[in-house]
């Protein structure tokens, strides 16, 4: 295996070994990113590699005296372009931030940053962020690394893309609608969203509950933890140092595991052919490593949890995006979705968003029992498989028409509606040789447990 490709715990392995120095590892990465970028479009906004030079040097300079700010100081990572970074243009995939360059970091590039992570740019991103199709009028489409003529998804699309390719070890996301999920699926990586407020991040919103999240991808559990440390800051919080993700996951499970399988939710998801087959295979096999798996039929209608997303969604996008949708001068700027987001929003009422509460409470309190009986709940990550890169969104799963544009990503709505963490892991590919990820869904604030057990998997190695 290159180098490229390697597990951030071997590299962190051959950093402590003398096998290469941290010049080595940019090296490496950045040759990949002139490699593959043309051809994938995934890394935006890259740094050039002599800009590096001083914090390459402090960060060698730490390791040789055995001071580092953590295990990962001094490997690359490019942050998603909806986050500020200091000096580096950040667009959020708009034109009317197409020469925004921040002043600050966002809360979370600052723990990167005092974790040792070198940031060498950006990865793609949709307009804001809407959409599962990485695409914008400045940077255009990022492809999918299995198939160049497809999508990876979005809205992260470009972090899980840079990631699958080899040209950085693990990057930083968000998910609201399976940001994170969808292109982890797509890209054959694993993805995670941790319970709302673990990371800290700019508020927005403040007349509901928290919808979006940011979190890792990564090609391992293991990657995945040693980022979400960095990015909760758990690496330099005193009171957390006995308590990072990265050394707790290793603390497998030995009781018998508990899974709900929940399938089509009664028959009310749409997928396309060979998904709910690959994923359920993946299951059986689960079985025979302290597994049980459950078949569960659900006595609650998914039109509910449907009804409840849309409504705060749109309320949502309307809260952090009105304003530009106000001004004559930048609306058009916007693209049709989020205008009919806010549009949607304007016609809601308070009644509408107190019945969207209720709504959300009773899933709420319909999972709290589920999770009496069953350690984890598991859905497909998505409801298709990477669809053309000059596809806006699927319209239709095998023949039946979807009502709204992001209907086809309505398998991640459950776990995002009521905040639970929630992790997609790769589990197969179809008979086309293009990936599929199932969503292993944990209790509210259990994000140690989600990632113990993504862990265990991995270690049993259960494909």
């Amino acid at each position: 295996m290159t180098v490229n490709f390697l597990p951030v715990e071997d590299l962190i392995n051959k950093l402590e070994n003398n096998d290469l120095t941290i010049h080595e590892i940019i090296k490496i990465f950045y040759n990949k990113i002139d490699e593959k970028n043309d051809e994938i479009n995934a890394i935006i906004s890259k740094l050039r590699y002599n800009d590096l030079d001083t914090q390459l040097n402090l960060s060698e300079k730490r390791r040789t005296k055995n001071k580092r700010l953590s295990p990962i100081d001094g490997l690359p990572i490019a942050v998603k372009d909806l986050e500020e970074t200091q000096g580096i243009l950040t667009t959020s995939g708009s034109k009317i931030f197409q020469n925004n360059i921040p002043k600050i970091d966002s809360p979370m590039v600052q723990n990167l940053k005092k974790s040792g992570c070198i940031i060498i740019g950006k990865t793609n991103v949709p307009e804001f962020g809407v959409g599962s199709q990485t695409y914008n009028m400045i940077f255009g489409s990022t492809r999918n690394p299995f198939d160049t003529k497809l999508t990876s998804g979005g809205s992260s699309g470009g972090a899980a893309a840079a990631v699958s390719a080899g040209m950085i070890p693990f990057a930083d996301g968000s998910d609201m609608m399976g940001s994170l999920r969808n292109p982890a699926s797509f890209c054959s990586v694993f993805g995670y969203r941790p319970t709302p407020g673990l990371i800290p991040s700019k508020v927005t919103s403040k007349i509901f509950p928290k919808l979006s999240t940011l979190g890792p991808i990564a090609k391992t559990t293991k990657c995945l933890a040693y980022l979400l440390d960095a990015q909760v800051g758990n690496f330099f919080i005193k009171k957390n140092k006995n308590n990072l993700f990265s050394e707790l996951i290793d603390n497998l499970p030995k009781k018998q595991i508990k899974i709900a399988w929940l399938g089509n939710f009664n028959g009310s998801y749409l997928y396309e052919n060979e998904i709910k087959e690959i994923c359920e295979n993946f299951l059986k096999k689960l079985e025979s490593h302290q597994f049980k798996i459950e078949d569960l039929p659900l006595k609650f209608n998914s039109q509910i949890i449907w009804e409840s997303w849309i409504n705060l969604r749109s309320l949502s996008l309307k809260n952090d995006l009105y304003e530009i949708f106000r001004d004559k001068n930048k609306v058009n700027f916007l693209k049709p979705e989020i205008i009919w987001e806010i549009e949607r929003a304007l016609t809601l009422s308070n009644a509408n968003y107190e019945q969207a509460i209720y709504k959300r409470t009773k899933w709420k309190k319909y999972t709290d029992l589920l999770f009496e009986r069953f350690d984890f709940l598991a859905l497909p990550s998505t409801q298709v498989f990477p669809f053309l890169e000059k596809v806006k969104y699927p319209t239709e799963i095998n023949g039946k028409n979807l009502d709204t544009y992001h209907r086809w990503m309505e398998v991640v709505v459950p776990a995002s509606l009521i905040g639970l963490p929630t992790i997609s892991i790769p589990c197969g590919f179809n008979t086309k040789g293009l990936p599929i990820g199932i969503q292993i869904i944990g209790k509210y604030a259990n994000d140690k447990e989600v990632l113990c057990t993504s862990n265990l998997i991995e270690k049993n190695k259960i494909k």
